[in-house]
């Protein structure tokens, strides 16, 4: 028998796209270890589909033959495994080298780089300025007005999609900072998109951004380990930090509004799905001793007027590629906001009713923010709330679209 090819990596997603009328799909690798992104054909994708790590070139070419209308051969699979190995996309000694030495080289540096650089935004640092300040002029009027402030919010919750798909919310939150006095602490409660073993990770390093780094408050991060102390480990999935963008994205925000002044606390939040799907209720998140004390630690350094709690966080994400049987348009988009905009008025009452009103979708919606925007609402418990703007970043070519909010907590 013949040698059996590498498998494709669990982490490759493929979405749907269309050019000049004809169906591909675009790969990517959601953990971001890889930043490449590839376009296939569907027999592409149906090729990628069997690189399982069992069946040799010649087995795949065979069977593809039999069960497809494709007369396909051997030259067409060795292509595309060809392409997906250079992507990084299989899970082969070169995938396994790079990532090794990805995390040494994360773990033995001061800095977590700008990852998202080039493709969330413009890695140009006059370019970025630009396409910042364009954002914050051409962001929509507030949907509720908010009071007259003469600080900063003590909590807010801003999306992380890529600038251009987020600019409405991500101009209406940061406006609204922009015109208001500084927090001298800002912390960022990310989202985790990949799995993590702990509740909550934090990372110790200042982060790189085209405009400049954003530094790390070494002191607020030291006494949320003393609070968690045995109960958790906020260093275990400190990796994590490496390839997620969900911080990233709002340091180069922080960085442009406040300049070098800003300095925050990064912090990844696990998906709270056993919540949300049956297995515990909801009202037991509030019990859990790790989201609890890191809750109650965020509320006491806010309650001191200089320390913000910023929760990166989208909501729904619907469409064939997240599941959905059909695309993100018309009756089913209205649904989503009917359903998204309960979800924020439960927000609006208490940490755990917005995730009581979450479970009832049993996670159909991904509200992949869910996490972080528990933790903001457990830890201002009673804060009044201001939605400054409910908004769907719809992708028709893809036929899919992720829903955000901007909203501030007083």
């Amino acid at each position: 028998m013949s040698k059996a090819t590498p498998k494709l990596r669990g982490e490759i997603d493929a979405a749907p796209a269309n050019r000049n009328g004809e169906n591909y799909y675009i790969l990517h690798d959601r953990s971001g270890t890889s930043r490449s992104r590839l376009l296939l054909s569907p027999l592409g994708l149906l090729i990628a589909g069997r690189l399982d790590g069992t069946a040799s070139i010649l087995e795949i070419a065979d069977a593809l033959s039999r069960e497809t209308p494709w007369g396909v051969g051997c030259r067409e699979v060795e292509m595309v495994a060809s392409a997906l190995e250079q992507a990084l996309f299989l899970d082969d000694a070169r995938f396994q080298d790079f990532a090794a030495q990805a995390e040494r080289d994360f773990l033995a540096s001061a800095v977590r780089p700008a990852g998202s650089a080039g493709s969330a935004y413009n890695a140009d640092q006059t370019a970025l300025a630009a396409d910042l300040d364009r954002i914050l002029r051409e962001a929509p009027p507030p949907e509720e007005t908010p009071s007259r402030m003469n600080r900063h919010p003590r909590g807010i919750v801003i999306p992380h999609l890529d600038y251009q798909r987020g600019a409405p919310g991500y101009g209406q939150a940061y406006r609204l900072l922009a015109s208001l006095p500084k927090p001298k602490t800002i912390i960022i409660v990310g989202t985790a998109h990949m799995p993590l073993r702990e509740r909550v990770t934090l990372c110790e390093k200042d982060f790189d951004t085209p405009l400049g780094k954003v530094g790390i408050a070494h002191g607020m991060i030291t006494e949320l380990r003393k609070a968690v102390g045995k109960r958790g480990n906020l260093d275990r999935d400190g990796l994590a930090h490496l390839n997620e963008h969900s911080v990233e994205l709002q340091a180069v925000w922080l960085r442009h509004i406040y300049g070098e002044d800003a300095a925050i606390v990064p912090l990844l939040a696990a998906p709270l799905s056993e919540f949300l799907v049956g297995r515990r209720a909801p009202e037991e998140a509030e019990g859990d001793p790790v989201l609890r004390t890191v809750a109650e630690c965020l509320g006491k350094a806010a309650s001191s007027g200089e320390t913000m709690i910023l929760a990166s966080a989208d909501l729904a994400h619907v469409g064939p590629r997240f599941g959905e049987d059909g695309e993100a348009e018309g009756q089913l988009l209205a649904a989503v906001e009917e359903t998204d905009r309960k979800y924020l008025a439960a927000v609006s009452q208490s940490a755990g009713e917005g995730l009581a009103a979450l479970a009832k979708t049993g996670e159909n919606l991904r509200v992949c923010g869910s996490a972080a925007i528990f933790i903001l609402g457990l830890a201002l418990a009673g804060a009044r709330t201001t939605l400054l703007g409910y908004h769907q970043a719809i992708t028709p070519e893809m036929g899919e679209a992720v829903t955000y909010a901007a909203m501030i907590f007083e």
